[in-house]
């Protein structure tokens, strides 16, 4: 009876929670029922939009950098901690609240997007139109259960839109979650109905080439984790039905630069095949009502009113990705900003930067950070372009030996050491945003499109697939594409190493480095090597947990779950 009672608020710890959803059961004060609301076309479009809103409960969350980069080898601690138990794993528990967050907003996605052709028979739209928005609708569930099957394996495949009490679903394998997604993404493929492309007119929606890329996706993941040798040629193949025609044209700086004049640079470009849609100009709330990807990845820098910008003190690149960059990497300086200028009481700001052009020159710079790379040569190079503002500047290396950033008081630190003061380390730069410069210092003011998949990262999956079916010599034209682009000499060979140093300087901050690891049988031995809470002791703090905990909410409120179905090591 308890489970019972528990079903109908948290069934699999959101299905019937969203059914509460304020959206879909506010209070009736008319004789307009829910099918008489959503049958108009203005009616129909906000289940659609509704479908769409849920993402952000994934990407534009502070929460992010949780979900999908800690216990990796790309982020480290800084002044703040990153989550102990998904960092260190030892303690990680089914009760832990972050995973449970995502389980429960995946499932929220889901039954948002089976809302679509739940209430479509009765819309009065175009055939044509209602054929696109439910299509529209079954990638975006796709996507959440694409989140899902990757954070935790199998789990309760839901595949309708649950309109009444139900006691529970059974956890799925994850062979049969996986041939699920392939289904409906063939299906919506097959179909047609979707634009071809969304990208230059803003990539919010969902396009036939966002399903091609989700799909290829989807074979590459089922291929590791299904052991289907076949799926990599799969994947191949939906890879280069995205690639068709097209190379990697607009500059990465150019593609991610922060553009001070207000017209969002690179977000409608076209090597952006799915966004999470925001716009400063349109938004209901211009202050406050943006996301905090800008604050991501970044130490302590200065307050608002020192001139700074917000930061979240954690999840601060370690020295093993700064040296996945190789010296002449356009993406390095694109990706992070290597000078500060004095940072207090306002006089100077972070912002100026972009206001001048993406430079400092003119005005004095207190630290210099430069890249691991760089040599004394290279740096008196730089205070050569700008001297007198240069002259007094303090040199803080992003290499094993450096500087204390805060007062440069001490003498020879480690980097580790460094990150861990105000100041320490290079801040990303590659989120900032062109309005939160101007006038505001606030987590949640980056109106930046969020980029979902991108055409870079396509490449990268048709060579991660070409490489596991076999085909080196396809995987090394898809690998040379990206690094032609960021201007680096073409590898001569590749393997699977190669390409995971290649996602973390073209993707550095975006997708889940997670994922990446745990997909490639490397989530121990990178963590191992690079995560210092971890080095030496990986095996044992791992063991089992190859896989994310299910939340123990979700198994007690699931009369079809029990403690037999949670994952190994928990």
């Amino acid at each position: 009876m308890k489970k019972y009672i528990y079903t109908i608020m948290i069934l699999i710890c959101s299905i019937l929670i969203v059914s509460c959803d304020d959206f879909l059961t506010t209070e009736n004060k008319s004789s307009v029922t829910d099918k008489d609301h959503f049958s108009t076309e203005a009616g129909f479009e906000t289940l659609v939009n509704n479908a769409y809103e849920k993402l952000r409960g994934i990407y534009a969350t502070s929460s992010y950098t949780t979900f999908f980069q800690a216990g990796t080898d790309m982020y480290g601690d800084a002044r703040l901690k990153i989550n102990d138990e998904l960092h260190e794993y030892e303690t990680l528990n089914p009760e832990n609240s972050s995973m449970k967050t995502l389980y429960t907003n995946c499932y929220k996605g889901i039954r948002a997007a089976y809302a679509v052709s739940y209430y479509a028979a009765d819309a009065n739209v175009s055939e044509a139109l209602c054929k696109k928005r439910i299509d529209e609708a079954r990638v975006i569930a796709v996507q959440f259960y694409y989140i899902l099957v990757n954070t935790f394996g199998g789990v309760p495949l839901i595949k309708e839109y649950v309109s009444n009490i139900e006691t529970g679903y059974p956890r799925a394998t994850a062979t049969d979650v996986y041939t699920y997604m392939i289904d409906e993404l063939e299906d919506v493929i097959a179909a047609g109905a979707l634009d071809a492309s969304t990208a230059k007119k803003g990539g919010g929606r969902v396009s036939i080439e966002a399903a091609q890329a989700l799909l290829a996706q989807t074979y590459l993941a089922a291929a590791w984790d299904l052991d289907k040798s076949e799926y990599f040629t799969k994947a191949a193949q939906a890879a280069d039905a995205v690639i068709a025609g097209r190379s990697l044209t607009t500059p990465f700086a150019e593609l991610w630069k922060s553009d001070y004049n207000g017209d969002y640079s690179g977000d409608d470009n076209e090597e952006f095949l799915w966004d999470v849609e925001y716009d400063h100009a349109t938004a209901s709330t211009p202050q406050g009502g943006g996301h905090c990807w800008s604050v991501f990845y970044t130490n302590y820098i200065g307050s608002g009113s020192d001139g700074g910008k917000g930061s979240k003190s954690a999840f601060i690149v370690t020295l093993h990705a700064l040296k996945c960059f190789e010296k002449g990497d356009v993406r390095y300086d694109a990706t992070f900003m290597k000078e500060l200028p004095d940072l207090l009481n306002g006089v100077y700001s972070y912002w100026t930067f972009y206001k001048n052009g993406g430079n400092f020159i003119g005005t004095p710079i207190k630290r210099y950070y430069p890249a691991w790379y760089e040599t004394a040569d290279d740096i008196e190079a730089w205070r050569s372009i700008d001297p007198e503002n240069r002259k007094d500047t303090w040199i803080i290396p992003m290499s094993e030996n450096t500087r204390e950033p805060q007062d440069y008081t001490e003498g020879v630190i480690t980097y580790e050491q460094m990150i861990g003061y105000n100041y320490g380390g290079s801040p990303c730069r590659k989120f900032d945003d062109s309005y939160t410069l101007k006038n505001i210092y606030s987590e949640k003011d980056d109106y930046r499109d969020i980029h979902i998949i991108t055409l870079s990262e396509i490449y990268l999956v048709a060579a991660e697939a070409y490489l596991k079916a076999g085909n080196e010599q396809s995987a090394l034209a898809r690998l040379n594409e990206v690094r032609r682009r960021a201007g680096l000499a073409a590898a001569a060979s590749i393997d699977i190493d190669a390409i995971l140093k290649e996602r973390v300087c073209e993707l550095f901050g975006q997708g889940s480095r997670w994922f990446d690891l745990r997909r490639t049988k490397k989530l121990v031995e990178y963590n191992n090597l690079y995560n210092k809470r971890l080095e030496g002791r990986a095996q044992q703090a791992i063991g089992q947990k190859l896989l994310r905990p299910i939340p123990q909410a979700a198994i007690d409120a699931n009369d079809q779950m029990s403690s037999a179905d949670q994952n190994p090591g928990y």
